[in-house]
């Protein structure tokens, strides 16, 4: 096969126009645009991983955020719990002082009527005795009570030179011995006193001044300068009181069972 050198030199110079060509025509356009298209996709990736960056941090944030919340909200819990125990104990700590007091003051109240109670029963015990006693000297002895009960408050101070004494002294601030009783004295026994008073060494310009307290129940009180001396039948009934505390008291601290309930 024979070649022709003109054929081939021609071919060289036809391909090298074309290399030529198509460097400066389309591969320099080629190279340019893929170029520019490997710049965008890499622009687009860094632009994705600015946003994966982004988004982990904001998901960082979210997350301590969160635990925050969580860490506040079982603090919220625990404050909550705490205060409610507080408030708990506040409750039943006040509802137990009311308790309290509220048994104070019906133990104080029945105390009270306790001894309101023991008091009436003592008053009415005095009279209903003073009733008795009078109605029975009066039919066994004929002996008027009243006027015993004085002659028995005079013998008394009699015999007692100290008291006597105390009630006799007097002062620029009170001239008078006062005479108290729990019954209406007569004119008559107010005369007879004054004068036994005198035998005694009450002084002549003394004055004697009676005054009647129903309280004294049966007696009669000597009294002058701050001091007094009395004779009262309620002192017996006092000694009966006293007793009937203590017989109280020991059945109170008797059981049901003792006491056969």
């Amino acid at each position: 096969m024979l070649i022709d050198p003109f054929t081939v030199i021609a071919q060289i110079v036809n391909f090298a126009i074309l290399a030529i060509v198509l460097k400066y025509v389309l591969y320099d356009r080629v190279i340019a645009a893929m170029d520019r298209r490997e710049a965008s996709i890499a622009e687009r990736l860094g632009e994705a991983e600015r946003r994966e960056a982004t988004a982990q941090d904001e998901a960082e944030q979210l997350r301590q955020e969160r635990e925050a919340l969580d860490r506040r909200r079982q603090e919220l819990l625990e404050e909550a719990r705490s205060a409610a125990a507080v408030h708990h104990d506040e409750l039943t700590e006040r509802a137990r002082a009311e308790v309290d007091a509220e048994r104070t003051r019906w133990e104080r109240g029945l105390r009270a009527e306790q001894r309101e109670f023991r008091a009436d029963l003592q008053r009415h015990t005095v009279d209903e005795v003073v009733q008795l006693s009078r109605q029975a000297l009066s039919d066994l002895a004929r002996v008027d009570l009243e006027r015993a009960v004085i002659d028995r408050a005079l013998e008394h101070l009699a015999s007692h030179r100290d008291e006597r004494e105390d009630i006799f002294v007097a002062d620029d601030r009170n001239q008078f011995l006062t005479v108290r009783t729990a019954f209406e004295v007569s004119d008559t026994e107010r005369r007879d006193i004054t004068g036994r008073l005198r035998e005694m060494g009450l002084d002549a310009d003394r004055r004697v001044r009676f005054e009647r307290d129903p309280e004294l129940v049966l007696g009669v009180e000597f009294r002058g300068d701050g001091t007094a001396v009395s004779w009262n039948a309620a002192d017996y009934l006092a000694q009966l009181s006293a007793r009937l505390d203590e017989l109280a008291a020991g059945l109170d601290r008797r059981g049901p069972d003792d006491r056969g309930e």
